[in-house]
């Protein structure tokens, strides 16, 4: 009796669990930058589509200062840079890169929280890859936290890396299926 309840248990969670999967899947686009001129246009609502379309499959080749949706989040790349450490702080590779992100809360009522460790991962060109460190000096706020309805949140993300003439940015939403890759050139490293 007791193993039958444990089965029964047991199918239904993986019931329950398969069914929320799928209602969860993730919505992933480029964020389109509005321009108040062209609104009104039933032209322009035809671009609009037509680059939405052509983008959706171009969404590994993002650069700096393009967004991307995630749900109800927009991501931006701000600004790529290298720092050179500080007195007591050496990389132990070649240099800190440091990548600026804003992410903006579109939802109404959800919090969603961001995390360096989680969310963000940085290739170079022979395919290392590297997690967030640590840099107290030439690093801004670090991108961690809670961001609230309706609110936004920048901050800075240092890596430890090699040299590199490109490097790739991931950005993953752990719980969901979908990542972006903005292509970071080190010819738009800020130095």
């Amino acid at each position: 009796m007791r193993t039958k309840t444990i089965k029964l248990i047991i199918a239904f969670l993986l019931i329950f669990l398969v069914t929320g999967c799928k209602d969860n899947e993730t919505s992933i686009k480029k964020a389109e930058k509005e321009d108040p001129t062209e609104a009104g246009s039933e032209n322009a609502e035809t671009e609009e589509n037509e680059t939405t379309d052509s983008e959706d499959d171009n969404l590994d080749q993002l650069k700096i200062g393009e967004a991307i949706t995630f749900e109800e989040t927009t991501i931006t790349l701000n600004e790529a840079r290298l720092e050179p450490g500080g007195e007591y702080e050496k990389p132990n590779n070649d240099h800190y890169l440091v990548v600026n992100l804003t992410a903006e809360n579109n939802s109404a009522d959800q919090e969603f929280i961001m995390s360096s460790l989680l969310n963000v991962e940085l290739k170079d060109e022979e395919g290392n890859a590297y997690s967030a460190t640590i840099l107290t000096e030439g690093a801004g706020e670090q991108f961690d936290g809670d961001v609230q309805a309706g609110d936004m949140m920048t901050g800075d993300i240092p890596f430890d890396v090699l040299q590199s003439d490109t490097y790739e940015l991931y950005f993953t939403n752990p719980f969901d299926s979908g990542e972006a890759i903005w292509f970071i050139d080190s010819e738009d490293l800020i130095k």
